[in-house]
């Protein structure tokens, strides 16, 4: 079952609509970061009066988005420091849906830099300054010349790779592909100082210095070929299993074919040894890495897809589908055997899809009772009750402000035999385990007692009125205790 209610507008959008005409120049502006706030009837002609603006498309939602959020502040407060002709813009994508899809936003946050236009993305850490790098290397030079090897040590704190093209002669195919990799900073050195760290290679080469390896490779081969250069950089990224970092996150979490996770406590154990011995049998047909919940994105990535301290090492297949990640569990001992095995469950279709759930409330005395993953069976599916649920996120507007009216339709009900109102929220649950699929917040179902497997979608404007009508005509149970005018009765109106 698949839902999607038609979304409202956001309030500045209605705002804009009011206005009939945008003012060419003028842009609504993000209080935290000074930044233009853009929607989509006025994206484009931000990025036609601006000859460099930076776009940061993120979800109100979205973990990663709100770490950005003082980032994003301190690179203004840079740029301005600078007289830079650099404007900052963000745009909510999660409600522009359109901007999103045209200009291929498929995670929050997606950084976007438009020089005259077109855009060119950006796929580095979420840092101020390494931001502002990589701006100042599409305004200027992408290959900036290094003489000291101490800069290299420095600068792999913020990068994961650093790409270092050996001689005095620019090439334009490594140019090319130094302009479109965010993520890896690009140098250029003719010194025997630290071409000796590298095994003196010949100018004419790259070498690429890998910070989760530790290691370095070599292209020999002709520079003359962009894909060539970009494959070299791409192949050389990551190791068969690569640890977890932030250079990891967004391939694991963008990856439509998947990837696999062994979560750990420490290094070195066990269930890291049988991980890497299965991947030897695996191969490359899937992303694997190792994430060490001792450090702070191990904690975070392990509470993003719903395993606790508790349940570790634990290994977890996650695949982008649409708007969520899917996640599948391997059950059991962490062999190397049992790995390849769930792996192989996983090609198939077979593997376990594992679900994220709060803790069952200790008390659910409130009007509108909370429901999680773990009590949804028992709650909304009890056979004896019609269960009225309202499928939410702490982020939606749309959801916060429809909520009194909801409390006021369970005081009303409240009275009402073996008829309950209840709210999800789906930031911290999951409910495809049931069949149900929700794309749009709120999403406001009703479980009859009579027919659980086809919930009544509610549609109607989100008002006391029009509530209490659906709830009379589609309800199963005997409403005579129901408080408020019956609206289809004439005499009571």
């Amino acid at each position: 079952m698949q839902f999607k209610p038609q979304t409202l507008l956001s309030l500045a959008v209605l705002l804009c609509l009011g206005l009939f005409i945008i003012p060419s120049s003028s842009y609504a502006i993000d209080e935290d970061s000074g930044s233009f706030a853009l929607t989509e009837l006025d994206f484009h002609n931000a990025i036609k009066e601006n000859d460099y603006l930076l776009v940061n498309f993120h979800a109100l939602w979205c973990r990663y988005s709100k770490k950005l959020k003082p980032e994003w502040k301190k690179l203004a407060e840079l740029l301005k420091t600078e007289n830079s002709k650099v404007k900052l813009a963000k745009v909510e994508a999660y409600d522009e849906k359109k901007l999103a899809e045209e200009y291929g936003v498929e995670g929050y946050p997606t950084i976007k830099l438009f020089i005259k236009g077109q855009p060119v993305n950006y796929h580095g850490h979420r840092i101020a300054e390494n931001i502002l790098e990589f701006v100042h290397r599409q305004l200027k030079a992408p290959l900036s010349q290094v003489t000291d090897p101490q800069y290299i040590q420095n600068k792999l704190k913020e990068y994961e790779w650093i790409a270092l093209l050996i001689g005095q002669t620019e090439n334009q195919a490594v140019l090319d592909v130094a302009t479109e990799e965010g993520d890896v900073l690009f140098l250029r050195t003719t010194q025997d100082s630290i071409k000796g760290k590298y095994a003196n290679p010949s100018d004419g080469q790259i070498v690429l210095v890998n910070n989760i390896t530790h290691h370095y490779n070599t292209m020999t081969a002709d520079l003359a070929d962009k894909k060539a250069v970009a494959t070299f950089i791409s192949n050389n990224k990551f190791p068969d299993v690569a640890r977890f970092s932030s250079g990891t996150a967004e391939r694991v979490f963008l990856d439509e074919a998947g990837a696999m996770i062994l979560l750990v406590k420490g290094e070195n154990s066990a269930a890291e040894t049988a991980f890497k011995n299965a991947n030897k049998k695996i191969g490359d047909k899937i992303f694997m890495t190792v994430a060490n919940y001792d450090e702070e994105i191990g904690r975070l990535l392990a509470e993003n897809i719903g395993v606790e301290s508790s349940q570790l090492p634990a290994v977890r297949i996650v695949r982008a589908d649409r708007e969520r990640v899917r996640k599948y569990y391997l059950d059991g001992a962490i062999t190397s055997d049992s790995i390849v095995s769930f792996f192989n469950d996983y090609q198939n279709k077979k593997a376990k899809r594992a679900y994220l759930s709060e803790a069952v409330p200790t008390e659910n005395n409130d009007l509108v009772k909370k429901v999680v993953t773990k009590t949804f069976k028992d709650m909304v599916l009890d056979t004896n009750k019609d269960v009225l649920v309202q499928f939410w996120a702490p982020w939606c507007g749309h959801c916060r402000a429809m909520m009194p009216v909801y409390d006021n339709v369970a005081r009303k009900t409240r009275e009402v035999e073996n008829f309950v109102v209840a709210k999800m929220d789906l930031s911290v649950n999951d409910v495809e385990g049931f069949g149900i699929d929700i794309v749009e917040y709120p999403t406001i179902l009703l479980f009859t007692k009579t027919d659980k497997e086809n919930p009544i979608e509610f549609k109607g404007e989100r008002n006391e009125y029009v509530f209490d009508k659906f709830i009379r005509s589609h309800a199963t149970v005997n409403l005579n205790k129901m408080k408020g005018p019956d609206p289809f009765n004439k005499n009571e109106l």
